[in-house]
């Protein structure tokens, strides 16, 4: 035996690289884990409280409605048509009721912060009120995914963006009431990653995809990088918004889609780098997983790919499909996105996409009169809801990865409005 072991080490080293790479490959992803994700997990706008504080509220709601009107339009709207209503002992804001389109809404708040959200539509049904966001639906999803890797059930989570709603309203990430959120329920809450995430690179318990929400009023991602800072040893930057890493043989993509553009909200607009860099880089780290060995390849971005409600889907020349579907016959291929705040699920040309717009801002889709997009007959069927008018809900998506093995989604949902809150779906059965 002595005899043979060094013929059987040359015999080694004279292997092929890319045959040493991926018996390596196999060899590392011999054992299960697990991983949560969710996306859109950003609560509606937080306003300045105090009574004495109602101008600077309007100003803040006034920038919402400039991004459907001419800044004074929103400022006559805010000023005009907005009604605030305080307490009239704590001099806090408890409640606003405005405008929107041809319809009213009404925001209730605590501490600043809106609780719940709902419409009215005086001409369809005046009087009856459509729930559309609570805030207790993003503390239930936070809550649970750090339960679920504190729990030792999650080795990580995965968000395919819009964390926080803008980097206004502080002048230094620490002091940004939607960061301080993000790090308050979940980040602080998690514990440090264990050895083996570090021997694989990674440094911290959550991964995101930029959104547009991480960049609007903070064109620097300054409040990203700095909840975020072992992102940089990834590879990201304030010019550079992609990332890759590999754990237990599988691999892991993050893309970035974009800072919205308004006239074709879910065109992939990235500058940082541009799509066509970006599909480049795609390929190449697809290429990569081939040549080592690596099976399964999850890859995250903000805009939806496929997309029924809302905003829709990516839109051609721009959508990734095309490449990611290439790669199926090779690569077990698995897509999460948001953007659009529903849940949709689709199986298509071998690649499972699943957008997660459920993990906490409010669920436009839902309300009446809702944006549903006009497809061809052929587009892709939602395995969620299949024909059903998208609810309310929130949610989030536990995902088993077992070497040799399907990968198992579990979605764990909750619907307030339901007699059943509570529910596990099983996807992809």
């Amino acid at each position: 035996m002595k005899k043979l072991l060094p013929v059987f080490l040359l015999a080694a080293t004279a292997l092929p690289p890319q045959l040493l790479m991926a018996q390596s490959a196999k060899n590392a992803s011999n054992s299960s884990f697990s991983f949560d994700v969710y996306g859109d997990s950003r609560s509606m706008l937080f306003l300045p409280y105090r009574q004495d504080q109602e101008a600077k509220a309007r100003r803040f709601m006034a920038d919402i409605y400039e991004l459907v009107l001419s800044e004074n339009a929103a400022t006559n709207v805010v000023d005009k048509d907005a009604r605030f209503t305080y307490d009239p002992s704590s001099h806090e804001l408890l409640q606003i009721d405005a405008p929107l389109h041809d319809k009213r809404v009404t925001l209730t708040f605590d501490k600043g912060w809106i609780t719940e959200a709902s419409l009215e539509d005086p001409q369809q049904l005046p009087g009856v009120r459509h729930d559309f966001f609570r805030l207790a639906g993003g503390d239930w999803v936070a809550r649970e995914v750090v339960r679920e890797v504190k729990g030792g059930n999650a080795r990580f989570i995965l968000n395919t963006g819009d964390m926080v709603f803008w980097g206004k309203q502080a002048d230094k990430p620490s002091e940004n009431p939607y960061w301080k959120l993000v790090n308050e329920e979940v980040l602080q809450q998690l514990p440090p990653p264990d050895q083996q995430m570090k021997d694989a690179g990674l440094d911290g318990r959550v991964f995101p995809a930029v959104g547009n929400h991480e960049v609007w009023d903070d064109s620097d991602v300054e409040g990203l990088l700095a909840s975020f800072p072992y992102l940089k040893k990834l590879g990201v930057t304030d010019k550079h918004l992609l990332y890759k890493f590999d754990f237990e043989g599988v691999r892991f993509i993050f893309l970035w889609t974009g800072k919205y553009d308004l006239l074709v909200p879910s065109a992939w607009d990235a500058t940082r780098p541009t799509y066509e860099a970006q599909m480049t880089q795609l390929k190449t780290w697809l290429d990569e997983a081939k040549s080592e060995g690596i099976n399964k390849v999850f890859v995250s971005f903000h805009y939806p790919t496929f997309c029924r409600y809302g905003y829709g889907g990516i839109p051609e020349p721009d959508n990734p499909h095309r490449i990611i579907a290439s790669y199926a016959k090779d690569l077990d291929i698995v897509v999460f996105n948001g953007h659009v705040h529903t849940t949709e699920v689709f199986q298509v040309d071998g690649v499972k996409y699943l957008v997660l717009g459920g993990g906490g801002a409010e669920q436009e889709p839902t309300l009446p009169g809702a944006t549903k997009v006009h497809l061809p007959a052929d587009y892709p069927t939602d395995m969620y809801w299949k024909d059903e008018t998208p609810k309310e809900e929130y949610n989030f998506v536990h995902v088993e990865v077992q070497p040799g093995k399907p990968t198992q989604f579990t979605l764990h949902r909750f619907r307030p409005w339901s007699a059943r809150p509570f529910a596990t779906v099983e996807l992809f059965q």
